[in-house]
């Protein structure tokens, strides 16, 4: 049985901290951790009560991390606390219960099963999406302009419930991304697209708050650069390709 890290940036959850916690820990196996990533977005206390959980959990970690600039900051923290405690496979979940703890099973499953990336569909067989229908709207739209933009297959392009091997997820962590906003997902799944990957259905309940201006700008800018950077990518494989080709006659 491999060894899991799970990775969950969290800010004021104090409503549903404990509930999440509790579920979180009876997915635990004796050798897995959970990163719990903090900065200072938090106000109401949860990371207060995730250092009274900690204390109590050696399989629990706490970090304050309080140069996080963006979320993506906090996501790519995780990733290197992760990376650095030597586990096989890195599992990353929101903390507010819109992602199911009880479903970390299957991600864990097709790890076993030799995946280099799992990444949780809502739009697949088996998974569902409860939530606004904007929400809904923006993660289908994006997940389809994405595929038709990129070239990718996958059935959910935009969620963040996703496991990797820690050599993928390395790669992801040298190379980088340019989102500063959620769209930074997409980016990584267009990467993992080149790697061995699965996708395995989720149940998701999206919370009530909706997707900014400024996130969708940002979502559409990149995506576009990255359609473009992937279609010279192509054109220069191509050309190399003839030219191998005609050295060769």
């Amino acid at each position: 049985m491999g060894r899991l890290a799970i990775v969950t940036p969290l800010a004021n959850e104090k409503d549903t901290f404990d509930e999440f916690i509790q579920r979180l820990r009876k997915q635990l196996q004796p050798q897995d951790q959970a990163f719990l990533i903090f900065d200072n977005v938090c106000k109401d206390g949860t990371v207060d009560r995730a250092r009274e959980v900690a204390a109590q959990d050696p399989r629990i970690k706490v970090i304050w991390a309080p140069e996080n600039g963006c979320v993506v900051d906090a996501y790519f923290r995780g990733y290197k606390e992760a990376l650095a405690s030597g586990c096989d496979w890195i599992l990353e979940m929101d903390g507010g219960l819109s992602h199911r703890p009880e479903e970390i099973p299957h991600f864990r499953e097709a790890m076993l099963a030799g995946a280099d990336y799992a990444g949780g569909s809502r739009f697949m067989d088996g998974g569902s999406f409860s939530g606004r229908f904007s929400r809904r709207f923006i993660s289908r739209g994006g997940t389809f302009l994405s595929n038709t933009l990129l070239g990718t297959k996958m059935h959910d392009m935009t969620s963040g419930f996703e496991c990797f091997t820690r050599e993928a997820l390395s790669h992801i962590v040298a190379r980088g991304v340019r989102s500063k906003r959620h769209f930074f997902q997409t980016e990584i799944r267009t990467m993992m697209h080149d790697w061995k990957w699965v996708e395995v259905p989720i149940n998701y309940g999206c919370p009530s708050k909706s997707v900014g201006k400024a996130s969708l700008g940002e979502a559409f800018k990149i995506l576009w650069q990255m359609h473009k950077d992937r279609k010279a990518a192509r054109k220069s494989a191509e050309a190399g390709s003839a030219k191998a080709a005609g050295v060769s006659c």
